[in-house]
Order: C-alpha cells, then sequence, then structure tokens
C-alpha cells in the first residue's frame, strides 16, 4: 500500500480531479491509476419507511414476534393451544448492539486510446467487519429454550404424547362415524363433533409449537401464563375425553422448558440447525472471513466536449459477478459483491462558472441481471428465519437511476471545496425459485407453498445522501475526499444508514 501511495505522489504529470467523477479521459499512451477508497458505516438503517438501529430485532424491554416469524407463529398457537388469548411471547429484555463497516479498496487502471477514447478495468479488495454483542435480562421472559435442543430425552416424550393424543382423536372420531353418542343428529353428537374439531385444533398447535414448521427454538416456559394455559387446556381435554366420551389412554403431558432464556440460551438455539434456527453465532466477524474480492469492472469512456466552461464524458461499463455474497446461514455477515451481472451506462459533465464555481453532474443507469441466490424465504423486514426455509432462488435486482451533483467553489488553482447530493431510484426487485424442485422442496419442509416473490416486497427504494467534498489538484497528484451520510430512504425493505467516506488518488503517467 505504501509503495503504490508513493508511486501516485511522484507520478510526474498532474491531472485535475475531486471526490466526485471527472469528465476527462487519459491522454493517448497514458495510462491513469487511480486509487478510490471508500468506507462504508453504520449502526442503524431504514426500515419500514423509519431509522432505527441495527440491533431493533433483538433490542427492547420486551423482545417478542415484531422481527422474529417463529416467535409470532408461537405465541398464536400457544394462544389457541393453552386457551389464553391474551398470551404475548417474550423472551425477556434485550439489548443487541451491532455496527457494521464495509472497506472498498478498488485500484482502477485506465488507459487512453486516442485523446478521447479510453478502456479500463477496476479490481475490488473488500474488507467487512461487523461487531455484534448479545445481552438478554431473563426475568421478563416467559420463553424458554426448545427441550428437543438441549434435553436428549424430549422426542421420545413429545413422540409419546403426540402418539397418545393421535390415538384418542382417532378413537373419538371412530365413535362418532359409527353411531355412538346418539349420533347423527342428536345434541350430544354435535357436542361431540364440536369438542373433536376444538381438540383436533390444539393438537396441531401444539404440533407446530414442538416442531415447526421449519423449525421450534422456543416454547413457553411451564408456570408462565402460556405454559399454565397449555398445561391446563391439555389436562381438561384428556379429563373430558375419558370421562365424557369414553376414550382413555391419553395421559401424557406435554414437555414444556423451565428456564428462563438468557444470552447463552439464544446462542445455542443460533447454532442448532434441526430444530433451532442454524446460523452462526452473533460474535465480532473472524479475521478469516473479513477479507474478499469485490465486483470487479470492465468499461470504456469516450470525451464527448471539452472546453474552458463545459466538458462531457460518456461511459459504459459492465460489473462482473466476482464477489463474495453473503451467507443464509449467518444473519449479521456482509456482502463484498451481488453475485449478478450489471450493465451501466454514464454520462459526466463538468461546468465552471465566473471561474469560481465550479458544477460536476453524474448521472448513471444500470440494468442489473438475473443470477443465482441462496436465500431464506421470507420477509424482507423478518429476522432469523427458521433454516427450513431456505431454497435456491433466481434473484434479478430491479434496475436503477442515480444522480450525483458535487458543486465546489475553487478557492484558488489547486484547492476546491463544497457539497455533494446523491440521489438513487432502483426498481422492485424479482425473485424466482430456481427449479420447480426448489418451490416444491420449500412447500414440504414448512407445509404450505411459499412463494419466493415474498422476498421483494418493498425492495424498491428511492435513496438519498448528503455532504462534504474537497479537492487538490498539485503539480504531481490529484486528490479529493468527501464524506456523505444516507438522510432518507423509502421503500419497506432494510437499507444501511450508511456513512460514506471516500478518498480519491488519481496519476497518469505517459507510457508511450
Amino acid at each position: 500500500m505504501f509503495r503504490l501511495l508513493a508511486a501516485l505522489l511522484l507520478a510526474p504529470l498532474p491531472l485535475a480531479a475531486q471526490a466526485a467523477p471527472r469528465a476527462d479521459t487519459p491522454r493517448r499512451g497514458a495510462v491513469r491509476v487511480t486509487f478510490d477508497a471508500v468506507v462504508e458505516t453504520w449502526d442503524a438503517r431504514f426500515a419500514g419507511g423509519r431509522r432505527e438501529q441495527l440491533g431493533a430485532p433483538l433490542t427492547g424491554d420486551s423482545v417478542g414476534g415484531a422481527y422474529l416469524p417463529v416467535v409470532a407463529r408461537l405465541q398464536q398457537d400457544v394462544r389457541t393451544a393453552g386457551a389464553v388469548p391474551g398470551f404475548i411471547a417474550s423472551l425477556g429484555r434485550g439489548l443487541f448492539s451491532l455496527r457494521a463497516e464495509r472497506r472498498t479498496t478498488p485500484l482502477g487502471v485506465e488507459v487512453g486510446l486516442s485523446n478521447r477514447l479510453s478502456v479500463g478495468v477496476m479490481l475490488p479488495l473488500v474488507r467487512v467487519f461487523t461487531r455484534a454483542h448479545l445481552t438478554f435480562d431473563p426475568a421478563t421472559a416467559n420463553l424458554g429454550l426448545n427441550p428437543l435442543i438441549t434435553s436428549p430425552g424430549a422426542s421420545t416424550q413429545y413422540a409419546t404424547f403426540f402418539s397418545q393424543f393421535d390415538g384418542a382423536l382417532a378413537a373419538l372420531a371412530t365413535n362418532i362415524g359409527g353411531g355412538s353418542y346418539a349420533c347423527p343428529g342428536s345434541p350430544q353428537c354435535t357436542q361431540a363433533i364440536a369438542f373433536l374439531a376444538e381438540a383436533r385444533g390444539v393438537r396441531d398447535a401444539l404440533n407446530r409449537s414442538a416442531y415447526g414448521p421449519g423449525g421450534a427454538p422456543f416454547l413457553p416456559r411451564a408456570g408462565s401464563d402460556g405454559g399454565a394455559g397449555i398445561a391446563a387446556n391439555v389436562a381438561r381435554i384428556q379429563q373430558e375425553l375419558s370421562a365424557n366420551w369414553g376414550v382413555g389412554g391419553f395421559v401424557q403431558t406435554f414437555l414444556l422448558p423451565t428456564d428462563p432464556l438468557d444470552a447463552t440460551l439464544f446462542g445455542t438455539a443460533l447454532g442448532d440447525a434441526g430444530t433451532g434456527f442454524g446460523v452462526a453465532p452473533f460474535t465480532t466477524t473472524p479475521r478469516r472471513l473479513r477479507f474478499w474480492p469485490g465486483d470487479a469492472e470492465v468499461g470504456a469512456r469516450f470525451r464527448v466536449a471539452r472546453g474552458p466552461v463545459y466538458a462531457a464524458t460518456i461511459g459504459a461499463l459492465v460489473r462482473l459477478p466476482t464477489g463474495h455474497v453473503d451467507s443464509p446461514n449467518d444473519a449479521i455477515d456482509l456482502p463484498a459483491g451481488d453475485g449478478q451481472t450489471d450493465f451501466e451506462g454514464q454520462l459526466v459533465q463538468e461546468l465552471l462558472l465566473a471561474r469560481r464555481l465550479w458544477l460536476n453532474v453524474n448521472v448513471r443507469a444500470g440494468m442489473q441481471r438475473p443470477g443465482p441466490r441462496e436465500r431464506r424465504i421470507g420477509s424482507p423486514l423478518a429476522f432469523l428465519l427458521p433454516p427450513g426455509s431456505t431454497a435456491m432462488t433466481q434473484w434479478d435486482p430491479g434496475d436503477y437511476l442515480a444522480l450525483d451533483v458535487a458543486p465546489l467553489y475553487r478557492f484558488s488553482e489547486f484547492f476546491a471545496a463544497g457539497f455533494t447530493v446523491g440521489y438513487l431510484a432502483r426498481g422492485r426487485d424479482r425473485s424466482t425459485f430456481a427449479t420447480p424442485q426448489d418451490s416444491i422442496g420449500l412447500a414440504t419442509r414448512l407445509g404450505s407453498p411459499v412463494a419466493a416473490a415474498m422476498l421483494d416486497t418493498g425492495t424498491d427504494l428511492r435513496r438519498t445522501r448528503v455532504g462534504v467534498a474537497v479537492t487538490y489538484l498539485g503539480p504531481a497528484v490529484d486528490a479529493g475526499f468527501s464524506l456523505e451520510r444516507t438522510v432518507s430512504v423509502t421503500g419497506a425493505a432494510p437499507v444501511p444508514a450508511a456513512t460514506v467516506f471516500r478518498i480519491v488518488l488519481r496519476a497518469a503517467p505517459k507510457l508511450f
């Protein structure tokens, strides 16, 4: 890195530059080397039209089902199984501290084929880094870890419970069909049919609570309002089956956890791939997972105008899927690339007014091509989807239009400063399953068909950034610096509320 900076600083030919793109190309025979480092940091995001902390899904006095679909589903099932319509599932008081950083260090080389036309390539190295810390206060928790994760004998107890429950319900259905209870048509028969339907609903809710679909990391604690409701309702059903309908043999209780959830037990749920979430632990990114290749770019530019007041350049590039994508089995990792191909057209214009005001306008339009991506299927706002929701998709990101404006004031021949405004409009994503088998497999695991288009909800967005920029035009090197901050986003899907630092160093020694 030091040698690269030294080479740039000692380059013999000056070339104008600033923090925003310039409307110039290297002269014929010149090779322009550009060091264009970008650092993005954020600890908040825009989601659903509001700004919130990155750790919001697991932060609050009562962490529940707002961001965790498995908890929301469990809450509804406990209301049914325990006959407690007011039950609110809670993991307790949580604090999830999360901060993300992505540093892109690209090295660009652009060759002047003529005084107007150039071709170039950009190869980025990306460093991703996430710092995470999670704490839980179990004092207010009414959920605990599913015994299937921690207790070796739990699977046998649940198998016995549901075997007895299913046998009793089957016997009751046989009695009704065989004419017992003065069936059909009698008031007693009507009561038996209604009781059978209610008991089946309780049975199905308990089965989902214990097994999923796709995973079931939590259950209500024994003695909590939900746990007590389940125990009482199961006991009532067992008593009525025996006393009112003459069906015995169902005596097993429904196993519930006794310990409240804390950060350690939550970490156990994260790592369990069978009943839990099957994701990596929430820790600071290990060193071996920090550095990845980014999406390389190959492009060409043509200068269409060059004068003392106005200059313009048009360009086109192809962004290749060479970057590392994030994993569906790590909820807090960051991608270094998109995993699909982009085609982008560019128009860069510069206008000099009254010899002092320097206006730079950069317009970009991109078409993003489909590419394969393994995802957990669910709402973009959902956090920690179960492993059973994983499927291979064909992801077609929305096309985009971007506008960057940088008015700078030239204080001298060598130094200028001003502000920047960046606007991005992106269309809605389009997601489909890679093959019909992927759709069928997901429906089998989750118990019902699920559309891959769930991933596209709210992915169309409008983003605005504002910032400041300075540039130095020296005799041997030109450099620029900008600092931008995301100030507004419209769109339901999460978007980082990022602060973006950019440093540009450029030089173009003539080679031939």
